[in-house]
């Protein structure tokens, strides 16, 4: 991820359109936006959310509210509270994400 040519830039997430993506259980509702090199996600997972895929892609998460539940295709969960963030790297592990409450995270990727 490279933001050296990045102008300062207010985001306004009331006006950014949602996009709504169903897991195994539970929903999302995402807002993003993106720059040259990477993007920055708003998410509101509902309660009981599994996704329906494992990532390998690399993230900076940090969450708002709740708490997002990591799992790991090989290796023990990580739980991540509010306040809280996890960075994980490109193509280190297949990871996806689980909620058992409402929760909020912002992701940089």
């Amino acid at each position: 991820m490279e933001i050296q040519a990045l102008k300062d830039t207010a985001i306004n997430w009331e006006i950014i359109p949602e996009q709504k993506a169903n897991g195994v259980t539970g929903s999302v509702i995402s807002r993003t936006i993106e720059f040259q090199n990477f993007k920055i996600r708003q998410l509101y997972f509902s309660e009981d959310y599994e996704a329906d895929h494992w990532c390998e892609k690399g993230h900076i998460i940090h969450v708002v509210s709740g708490e997002l539940i990591i799992e790991y295709n090989e290796g023990p969960s990580i739980a991540i509270s509010k306040g809280n963030s996890l960075v994980l790297g490109d193509h280190i592990s297949s990871h996806k994400a689980r909620t058992k409450t409402e929760t909020q995270v912002l992701i940089i990727d």
